[in-house]
């Protein structure tokens, strides 16, 4: 991890923009394979049902769903992190 609290070499400001956008984007596109395949699990096939504090059928309904509005969320992230990482671009940095 970097630190970002004082970044010396102002330009490396736009690496780690680009960086950060990578990251979100991996993060958005496991979300939406892992609730994808939640989605497509079958109880009894490859889990048996649910322990006590489930309702017996929608543990893997609500886990797909849910990942999905974490991939939207995080499609929203990234599209705010291109458009910092492109006004970013911009700066004539000092290299220190």
């Amino acid at each position: 991890m970097h630190s970002t609290r004082d970044v010396p070499a102002p330009f490396d400001s736009y690496t780690l923009l680009g960086e950060l956008v990578a990251t979100v984007d991996d993060l958005e596109q496991v979300c939406q394979q892992l609730g994808a395949w939640h989605s497509r699990v079958v109880d009894g096939e490859h889990y048996a049902g649910e322990d006590n504090r489930g309702d017996g059928a929608t543990g893997t309904v609500t886990a797909s769903a849910e990942l999905q509005r974490a991939a939207a969320a995080l499609g929203a992230a990234s599209e705010a992190l291109r458009a910092a990482h492109s006004a970013n671009g911009v700066v004539r940095w000092f290299d220190a």
